[in-house]
């Protein structure tokens, strides 16, 4: 069931969440029967969500009030708006929260993001609403040990993000390692990495996974801003 992967009191006396769905929560993809999705995105955090149309790229989207820019094609979404969830939905691809000092991120950082810079524009989006110090919350995704890559494509990620993307699968096949090129990113960025979940989606059955079946379906990963009580 749905983890609490992070919650942290902030200095105006609100509280950042971030919460990661698991496949016995349900089908988190965008798409879907809208009743039975909003029944599931409820259950796990209050209010109307800001969902994306995520296309791998480098947009972020600033989310005003609650279910705003709902729709957006963009791969991040920063908000300092209470009760205002944003979330992105993945199912081998590293889902990645921002805490900032008054805000929060939400990331969606597959490979050709971690390469272009979808990292780096999210964190610039989240300083110009916040202030930092800035931590991660890295969710589950595919392992090494499951993501099979072309060399190609592993040599211009390495160029990229440094040799430690160079991993191997189980059966000895060069792959890529998205956490090491997450964990790239953050130091460039001075991003403490404050929770870091390694569980390999494609191994493990309470996720789903896109390059171990095929499926269309996905988990979410969705932070938000709880109000101070009374």
């Amino acid at each position: 069931m749905a983890r609490e992967l992070a919650r942290r009191s902030l200095p105006s006396g609100r509280t950042a969440r971030v919460v990661m769905s698991e496949a016995a929560d349900g089908d988190m993809a965008v798409g879907g029967p809208e009743n039975i999705l909003l029944s599931q995105c409820h259950a796990l955090a209050p209010g109307t969500w800001t969902w994306l149309e995520q296309v791998h790229g480098t947009s972020v989207v600033e989310v005003l009030e609650a279910g705003g820019g709902a729709g957006t094609a963009a791969d991040a979404a920063v908000t300092v708006a209470s009760n205002a969830p944003i979330a992105v939905q993945v199912a081998d691809c590293v889902p990645i929260a921002l805490l900032g000092c008054d805000g929060v991120a939400v990331v969606h950082a597959g490979w050709r993001g971690l390469r272009d810079g979808i990292l780096e524009r999210a964190a610039h989006a989240l300083s110009a609403i916040t202030d930092g110090p800035f931590q991660a919350v890295v969710g589950p995704h595919i392992g090494a040990c499951c993501y099979g890559f072309g060399d190609r494509d592993l040599d211009d990620m390495a160029d990229r993000l440094g040799p430690a993307v160079r991993g191997r699968t189980r059966d000895s096949r060069p792959s890529l390692d998205l956490a090491a090129g997450v964990e790239y990113v953050l130091d460039t960025l001075d991003v403490v990495m404050a929770v870091v979940d390694g569980t390999c989606t494609s191994c493990d059955e309470r996720y789903w996974s896109y390059r171990g079946t095929g499926t269309t379906r996905r988990q979410a990963m969705v932070a938000w801003i709880q109000p101070e009580e009374g």
